[in-house]
């Protein structure tokens, strides 16, 4: 297991959804406001995507967000 709350990482740089919508894979570096710093990968919309998915994980001080 490689990501945050058990999940795998995937091993494609791109995915399909069933309407052809094309994911990004993204990769997070956050670091919370204690400090702590986290880092994972999963397929996102947008890295906009990417961002409000952290927020919605953690209490953000920082996050840095780049498609891989």
């Amino acid at each position: 297991m490689d990501l945050v709350k058990g999940t795998h990482m995937i091993k494609t740089q791109y995915a399909f959804k069933a309407n052809n919508t094309q994911l990004i894979k993204c990769e997070l570096k956050i670091k919370t406001r204690t400090g702590n710093v986290f880092v994972y990968h999963g397929l996102f919309n947008s890295t906009t995507a990417a961002i409000t998915d952290a927020i919605d994980r953690f209490e953000i001080a920082t996050i840095f967000v780049r498609a891989v």
